[in-house]
Order: C-alpha cells, then sequence, then structure tokens
C-alpha cells in the first residue's frame, strides 16, 4: 500500500513538473512572438521615414528644377524676341548669311582637320576619311529662314571618293551627323584621293576641291 501512495505521489510530481515546464514554455515562445512584432515594427516604422525624407527631397528638387525650367523658358523667349525685332530689317541676303552660321561641316582625316591646301600626310595603314555636318543646338532663326543655312542638298553628296572604301557608314546624331568611308591595309607610298564640291571647298575654307592623301 505504502509503495502504491509513493509511486501515485511520485507521479503527480512529474506531471506538476512537466505542466510547469510546458508553462515556461508557452511563455518563452510567446515574449519571442512579441519582441519579433515590436522590431518588425520599427523596421517598418524606419522604412516608412526614410521614405518620407526620401519623398520630401525629391519634391523640393522638383521645385528648384521647375523654377529653373521657368527662368529658362522666360529668358529664351527673351531673347526669341530680342532677335526677332534685330532681323525685322534684315535682307533675304543678310539672313541667309545668318542662317549659314548656324551651320558647320568639318572634313577630317583620321580626326585631323585637312589643311587649307588639301594635301595631309600620313603614316598609318588605316584610314577613314569623315564628313561632319553640325546644326545649332538652338536654331534662334524662324525655321524657314534656319534651314537656308544648309549646304544645297544632301551634304553626303559633296565628297566623290575615287577609291573603293573598305567599309562607308553614317553616324546620325541629333545635332551632328556624319558620312565615313574608312581604307584598310593602305600599303606606303601610297596615295588616296578625293574632290568635295565648290560648295563645299567655300564652306570648308580650303583653297582646292581636289584632296591627296599621303601615306609616308
Amino acid at each position: 500500500m505504502k509503495r502504491i501512495i509513493v509511486c501515485l505521489s511520485f507521479m503527480f510530481i512529474l506531471v506538476a513538473c512537466s505542466n510547469k515546464n510546458e508553462d515556461n514554455s508557452t511563455n518563452s515562445d510567446k515574449i519571442e512572438e512579441v519582441n519579433a512584432s515590436t522590431q518588425l515594427l520599427e523596421d517598418k516604422t524606419t522604412q516608412i521615414n526614410n521614405l518620407e525624407k526620401q519623398k520630401e527631397e525629391l519634391q523640393a528638387a522638383l521645385h528648384n528644377i521647375q523654377i529653373d525650367f521657368n527662368y529658362k523658358k522666360e529668358e529664351a523667349d527673351y531673347y526669341k524676341q530680342l532677335i526677332d525685332d534685330l532681323i525685322k530689317g534684315y535682307s533675304n541676303a543678310q539672313l541667309k548669311d545668318l542662317a549659314i552660321k548656324l551651320w558647320d561641316y568639318k572634313l577630317l582625316i583620321n580626326g585631323v582637320t585637312v589643311p587649307t591646301n588639301g594635301k595631309v600626310e600620313i603614316q598609318e595603314n588605316a584610314i577613314e576619311i569623315s564628313l561632319t555636318q553640325r546644326q545649332s543646338e538652338y536654331p534662334i532663326l524662324p525655321y524657314e529662314i534656319f534651314i537656308q543655312g544648309k549646304i544645297s542638298g544632301d551634304y553626303m553628296e559633296h565628297l566623290k571618293v575615287n577609291s573603293n572604301p573598305a567599309e562607308t557608314y553614317v553616324t546620325d546624331g541629333t545635332v551632328v551627323t556624319g558620312i565615313h568611308h574608312k581604307f584598310v591595309d593602305v600599303e606606303k607610298g601610297s596615295t588616296i584621293s578625293f574632290t568635295i564640291t565648290e560648295e563645299l571647298k567655300k564652306r570648308l575654307g580650303l583653297e582646292t576641291t581636289q584632296i591627296i592623301i599621303f601615306n609616308k
């Protein structure tokens, strides 16, 4: 009988300890959940604060850009009106001369401007002939006047290469365009020649329409 009582008492103690451990484990889990939720809330709050700060900075930057844009627009309108007033008394010839100054042409051999005598000496076996056209980024004249400043027709046709290049390609930008004729494996002592029109010669300020390249 005593043994039974002892056994029951021992079982009771074990059950009580087990329940106590389960309660402690449950409380610990709850504390961890609360801590995790608190940390998550803090992280989200930090993110929101950072986003709010970025939003304020972007709004301030946008406001400054808008102010600058309005100022530039007012300035452009002012100068446009000033130019319109100045050219009111210009003749057609004077307007065309003004338009010509808004278009720029360059003739380059391997990136170097062709000299006025049209004779170029190089020491490279690859030769690239480039003719570029650059229009003003700010066409201050009315379009119908501005367009008169271009060279006649297609500017690319103002250059005629006498030899067959290995490659011909065109570059096309918003302001600058160009045509390029590339020769490779050019022998030492050989020459490459090409011609340009009288009109292009005048635009480039050259003395001749015949361009000769000597590969030394």
